[in-house]
């Protein structure tokens, strides 16, 4: 019985363990990456909006319509 308590916490150890390692991981691969220069822009027309829109051709985009009513 106490083997199988000493099995499991050292298990339970080595998944605590791989865990914090891998957060640690991530956090510096974050740290590292740098943003891409992100802006809002108050558009005055559609055509605007159309010509931004396909000048970033194959990065994400992300496009709020945000209305005060």
């Amino acid at each position: 019985m106490k083997q199988s308590r000493l099995i499991v916490n050292v298990y339970a150890l080595l998944i605590l363990a791989l865990f914090a390692f891998s957060c640690e991981q991530s956090s510096r691969a974050k740290a590292g990456a740098s943003a891409p220069d992100a802006a809002l822009k108050d558009l005055q027309s559609l055509e605007e909006l159309q010509k931004l829109f396909n000048q970033d051709k194959g990065s994400p985009r992300l496009i709020l319509l945000l209305s005060p009513t």
